[in-house]
């Protein structure tokens, strides 16, 4: 008798394994967040905004242009005490740009999931102005039960820039997704075109700027977002608005408008942002700050 309920224990005990292993990872909030405050409050237009380090997760051929270094990171609270974070770097090394960053989502309270974790290294080639780059990602997800699901994937892109005068790029995420623990981390593939210009002469006090991105995205509709920029600067210290407005992924939960603000002051620009709705939630303010000497 003790033989047969040792059997049906360990028998219990292999199906729940078997369960654990076969069950879906839970969906990644970090793939529909913005990893810039700034590009946040372009309601997620970002692939044709290079010069900043955070670039690197919409597109790394975007630190293309970066003159020597820059250096950006993000954070949120929300509501339920939960927290968002990023941080971001890159740097030019000859006739190449290398970067690097993370994001970390972290939930609290009685949630099916504990945490996501992104982390990106970059390298970027450039050829006149043109800046060709690819980068590895790393993205994993854990639920209240402890399991992991960790996942590699990569980017690639290419941006031609027009001096400071515009930009015109084209990014390529997700291209592959291989597991590296537990279920594969299920992000979407998808394919970003974009195009930004300065409207007034960026050495002038004025600042005016538009964007524009299409998105295709696997087993979801194309969709634009449209952004602008405007605000004015003396002597490196200044004040800049923004607004974006677009359709979304309908997995994101982001509202179509969004809207954000800079303090601009020499070298430093301290950014805010504001969603109604959001992968983080309803309401929510982010803060940002980037460095670029």
């Amino acid at each position: 008798m003790r033989h047969w309920v040792t059997c049906a224990g360990l028998l219990l005990l292999g199906v729940g394994a078997a369960t654990a292993q076969d069950r879906a990872p839970p969906v990644p909030a970090l793939p529909y967040l913005s990893a810039s405050v700034r590009v946040a409050g372009l309601a997620g237009a970002g692939v044709a905004m290079p010069g900043y380090a955070s670039s690197v997760f919409d597109n790394p051929s975007a630190i293309g242009p970066i003159r020597r270094l820059s250096l950006e990171g993000a954070y949120a609270r929300l509501p339920d005490d939960s927290w968002y974070t990023t941080g971001a770097a890159a740097v030019r090394a000859g006739r190449f740009n290398v970067g690097g960053g993370y994001r970390y989502l972290r939930y609290l309270g009685d949630q099916p999931v504990t945490d996501n974790l992104q982390w990106v290294a970059a390298g970027v080639y450039r050829v006149g102005g043109a800046a060709l780059g690819a980068s590895a990602e790393y993205i994993s997800v854990e639920d209240s039960s402890g399991t992991v699901y960790r996942t590699l994937t990569s980017d690639a892109g290419i941006t031609l820039a027009f001096f400071d005068i515009a930009a015109l790029a084209l990014s390529l995420q997700n291209l592959g997704r291989y597991s590296l623990s537990g279920e594969r981390v299920e992000v979407p593939s998808s394919t970003h075109l974009g195009f930004s210009m300065n409207l007034i002469d960026t050495y002038s006090n004025g600042r005016l700027l538009g964007t524009i991105e299409t998105i295709w995205t696997a087993g979801e509709s194309r969709r634009t977002i449209v952004g602008v920029e405007a605000g004015a600067v003396f002597g490196g210290v200044g004040l800049v608005g923004r607004l974006g407005v677009g359709a979304q992924s309908p997995a994101s939960g982001v509202s179509r408008t969004s809207y954000g603000a800079s303090v601009v002051l020499p070298r430093t620009r301290v950014d805010y942002a504001y969603q109604r709705r959001s992968a983080l939630g309803r309401s929510v303010h982010l803060l940002g700050l980037s460095w670029t000497p």
